[in-house]
Parts: structure tokens; C-alpha cells; sequence
């Protein structure tokens, strides 16, 4: 396997991973909408556009990595590293969501940061689209 499609393949993973978090962040949006209570409807409105946006921009970068679209590389490994920081403040809460979403944060954060930034998915990212 050449070192370009290798790298293809890598920023193809990174993107898929990217997206599936971008999908849950919609996910949450919509739950947050359907479990509305009378108490919070401005807060739960808010909240939900946030994570819409935010899901959709990270949907949109993820799209932009599995293209090897160069602008598209810092959004995505900001959301990783906010995903590290999430993740690094939970480990000592306790509770049954925080016991599965504390790996998952972190294996998807490492997977696509290691996709990213390896030398392969660096080089192939950083081909224009008439040399590939």
C-alpha cells in the first residue's frame, strides 16, 4: 500500500470517527428538544442550537478530513482535544453514563488524532487535488 493511500485511508477513518461524534452531538440536540420541561424551554432551546451547530460544523469538518480538505484538519482537532478535556473531567464522576462515555471519548479522540497527525494522513492531506 503506497504512503498516499495510506493516508487517504487514515484521514477516512478520522473523518468517519469525526462524523459519528458530530452525529451525536445532533443526537443530543434533538433528545434535548423532546425532553423539554415547561421549567427550562429557553435554556433547553439554547442548548439544543448549540450542539446543533456545533454537531453540524463537525459533521461538515469531517466531510472536509475524509477529502483531504486542508482547512478542514484544525476544526476536528479541537473538537478531539475538547473531547480529551471532557473526557480528563470525568474521570473521577461517578454514574453509569460516565462509566462508557469516558472510554469513548477518549478512544475516539486518540484514533482520530493519531489519523491526523500521522505522518502518512499529514502528507496526504497536504496534496492538492490535481496531484492525487
Amino acid at each position: 500500500m503506497s504512503d498516499t493511500s495510506t493516508g487517504r485511508l487514515l484521514l477516512g477513518l478520522a473523518g468517519l470517527v469525526s462524523g459519528l461524534q458530530g452525529l451525536a452531538l445532533v443526537g443530543l440536540a434533538v433528545a434535548d428538544l423532546v425532553h423539554l420541561g415547561d421549567d427550562r424551554v429557553g435554556l433547553g432551546i439554547g442548548i439544543a442550537l448549540v450542539l446543533l451547530v456545533l454537531g453540524a460544523g463537525l459533521i461538515a469538518a469531517a466531510v472536509g478530513v475524509a477529502l483531504a480538505r486542508q482547512g478542514a484538519r484544525g476544526p476536528v482537532l479541537v473538537a478531539q482535544l475538547i473531547a480529551l478535556g471532557m473526557a480528563w473531567n470525568l474521570r473521577n464522576a461517578g454514574g453509569d453514563v460516565v462509566s462508557w462515555l469516558l472510554p469513548v471519548l477518549v478512544a475516539s479522540a486518540v484514533v482520530v488524532l493519531g489519523c491526523v497527525l500521522s505522518g502518512p494522513g499529514r502528507r496526504a492531506m497536504s496534496l492538492r487535488a490535481g496531484d492525487v
